[in-house]
């Protein structure tokens, strides 16, 4: 237990981002300071771990306070212009990173890491870190990185698609490394539950749009504006060049049209941008009294300056970043009360309406974002009715207030979800002794490849007369690329179930070679592990499924005995319904029955083996479509009584444990199957595939089981002589 104060909240959450600034910077220091406010309003501890400079000048104390928040920079405030000292200042924030995470470590119960940092080697470098302390991290996603920028305004921008390393994070080590994602946006929810099937199955989701103070900004003065409110002033707030690009093609044309306005763009813009700017919006005929460049302001005059404005603007590209993203300015474009100008793309659609509260133009459609500039010069008092809506829509979905207790929810599943994870693990003595065990079974196995027993089992199975059923559990993913590759190169053939039951009752004549491979009990390892490798490869599989623990919380109850049994924290060991659904539609997957409960039925009455088999295989049917005809006894353990159950309901074949090759005569309700453990050397792993690891260990086993028993005349001379000493020391 750590020390700290009874007054403290039970849980905290420590936001590491680098290189946006804070308390002031760009639409992300907005978006943490959001998040921050609604976990504590909800009773999360919060506070801010900033490693690199600011690149916003007025931010001048490396640690502090702002709206409740606590921050800290892990480096200098400002940014060396030596190339050199900038990489020492790097590497001074992230040895002080690695220390103030670690001074966590005695806090990792309860405590998780919000990073907001989407790219880069510090994105890699943070997830590794908490991995290794075993904190577990919450990667935010405000915007998909890996999206097209190919548009003519990004190339004369400069703006190019990002890093080759960007887009290898985005492939796997993200979200592999992560306990959960915040997605700001539906289509980046979907797109990491998909890549979450392959890399990460238990990977948490949270999709919070872009939160606001939005009473705040109802409420804010209009009394500090710098703009000139006797002309209509446009604002746009931002840096991205692209949509500055189009803002200036599309109020070029309003001029044009002979309509008084001006346009006001705030943000951070360094030289060499604002040259750029200045210069495209005189080639598209705007003058110096048109365009006012205001940079960075300060919070107070940012909302007075959106309270002051006819419209403010927000455009949106046909392309992937606008479908994908929802920016953070909406949010308090629409809780100042004044219209919003925008495209008709993405989230923003499921509650704005164009003409009701928002104005909304065709994606990538400078004429049409005209007009609707236009529109608010022509009409203000529908203007003026349209931001009010627009007001609302902020209150009523925007608003951090009613996304906090979700948000913390949130973040508290991914702290008891790593606990479990990290609080199920394998001791340093367990792993010693599985490394100990690895070493003498793989020298022994080593031993069995050299006596000529493994080929001479290799040569009967690929004789074309048997079939090589091999079962596994959760294989490593290593592993169980090294299992499929040998079967391969060695010549081995893989058949589906439906072959192999054309073996059993038709007659039919296996391949050379022939090979089945299942897997009981439906571990989330499998959907990386094996259903990736094999779908690529497409080679047929057996998932032997145990329906209620699928349904139910997904715990395995003989890894959990002494867990609290109401304890929905705990990470689950199968796969969910809706990725079993998943996979069973790829079409080198079958789903088998593993009864409900995993139930030895050698263990049941008829009564409770009925259930247990009719109600499997109706629930698989019904998640698959398909009819269910294979059934693998649960330990491999029965009693003969399951045939007439089995033959009942309509199963075709019931799989054992026993160790040996199915011949055509083999019993179809007693199937055998060699069995290859999760984590063994590989040698084991080839003996294990054909068959002779069980004939030489199974001997060993008893004979050690033997010599640990104490002999009876043995134990009784023993007794009777501590038995005697005691007396004599009485």
């Amino acid at each position: 237990m750590s020390g700290r104060d009874p007054a403290s909240p039970r849980y905290q959450v420590i936001c590491v981002c680098g290189g946006y600034g804070f308390p002031q910077g760009d639409a992300s220091a907005a978006r943490i300071t959001i998040i921050g406010r609604a976990l504590q309003a909800a009773g999360i501890g919060f506070r801010l771990l900033h490693c690199g400079p600011s690149p916003v000048a007025g931010n001048t104390r490396r640690a502090g306070v702002h709206e409740g928040i606590p921050f800290e920079y892990t480096t200098l405030l400002r940014r060396p212009a030596n190339r050199f000292a900038r990489l020492l200042v790097y590497l001074w924030g992230a040895i002080g990173l690695t220390l103030r995470l670690a001074r966590l470590w005695p806090d990792r119960r309860r405590t998780a890491v919000h990073l907001y940092v989407m790219s880069g080697p510090l994105n890699l470098y943070a997830g590794c870190l908490c991995r290794i302390l075993g904190i577990p991290l919450v990667q935010e996603l405000c915007e998909w990185l890996p999206s097209d920028l190919s548009s003519e305004d990004a190339l004369r921008c400069k703006v190019t698609a990002c890093s080759s390393f960007t887009r290898w994070l985005y492939s796997k080590p993200m979200f592999k490394l992560a306990t959960g994602v915040v997605a700001i946006s539906n289509p980046i929810e979907k797109r990491v539950k998909e890549l979450a099937v392959k890399v990460n199955p238990n990977l948490l989701i949270h999709r919070l749009p872009n939160v606001v103070d939005a009473e705040r900004f109802a409420n804010a003065s209009s009394t500090m504006s710098s703009l000139d409110q006797s002309v209509p002033q446009f604002v746009y707030c931002g840096t991205w060049m692209v949509d500055v690009f189009f803002i200036l093609r599309a109020f070029a044309m309003v001029k044009l049209a002979g309509n008084r306005a001006k346009l006001t763009i705030i943000g951070r813009y360094a030289e060499a941008q604002s040259t750029l700017v200045l210069e495209y919006a005189r080639e598209r005929g705007l003058s110096s009294d048109d365009l006012v460049l205001a940079g960075y302001v300060d919070d107070s005059t940012l909302q007075a300056c959106y309270k002051t404005a006819a419209a403010l603007l927000m455009p949106l590209g046909q392309d992937d970043r606008s479908i994908t993203r929802l920016p953070n300015k909406m949010g308090e474009y629409l809780a100042s009360g004044r219209p919003v100008i925008t495209c008709e793309i993405g989230d923003l659609t499921h509650f704005l309406i164009d003409g009701v509260n928002a104005y909304l133009g065709q994606p990538s459609d400078e004429r049409d974002f005209a007009n609707k500039m236009i529109a608010v010069l022509e009409d203000p008092d529908r203007a003026a009715k349209i931001g009010a809506a627009g007001r609302q829509v902020a209150l009523a979905h925007l608003d951090y207030r009613r996304h906090a207790n979700e948000l913390a929810r949130f973040f508290v599943s991914c702290i008891e979800q790593e606990k479990e994870r990290r609080y199920r693990p394998i001791t340093r003595r367990q792993r010693f002794l599985q490394f100990f065990r690895n070493s003498g079974c793989g020298l022994l196995a080593l031993g069995i490849i050299a006596s000529g027993r493994v080929r001479r089992a290799k040569k009967r199975a690929l004789s074309g007369e048997v079939v090589t059923a091999i079962y596994f559990h959760k294989p490593n993913k290593r592993l169980f690329a090294q299992c499929l590759r040998w079967l391969t190169n060695n010549g081995y053939h893989f058949i589906s179930a439906s072959e192999l039951l054309d073996v059993l009752y038709r007659g039919k004549t296996p391949p050379k070679g022939a090979v089945w491979l299942s897997f009981d009990d439906g571990c989330t390892e499998i959907i990386e592990n094996v259903i990736s490798p094999t779908k690529l490869q497409q080679i047929p599989v057996m998932l032997f499924i145990p329906t209620g623990i699928v349904q139910g919380d997904g715990r395995f109850p003989w890894l959990h005995k002494d867990a609290n049994a109401n304890s929905s924290s705990i990470a689950r060991d199968s796969v969910t319904t809706d990725e079993l659904i998943q996979v069973a539609s790829y079409p080198h997957v079958a789903l088998g029955s593993h009864t409900v409960r995993h139930a030895l039925t050698s263990d049941l009455t008829e009564e409770e083996a009925r259930v247990e088999l009719a109600q499997s295989k109706r629930t698989l049917e019904s998640w698959t479509g398909t009819e269910v005809k294979c059934f693998a006894y649960p330990e491999g353990r029965f009693d003969h009584r399951e045939r007439p159950l089995l033959k009942e309901f309509g199963y075709d074949l019931a799989a054992t444990t026993q160790n040996a090759f199915v011949v055509p005569e083999t019993d179809p309700y007693l199937l055998p199957r060699f069995s290859v453990a999760d984590d063994i050397f590989f040698p084991e792993a080839i003996c294990n595939m054909v068959g002779e690891w069980r004939p030489v260990i199974d001997p060993i086993l008893a004979l050690i089981r033997q010599l640990r028993r104490i002999p009876e005349p043995l134990r009784e001379f023993r007794d009777t002589e501590q038995l005697q000493k005691k007396r004599q020391s009485a």
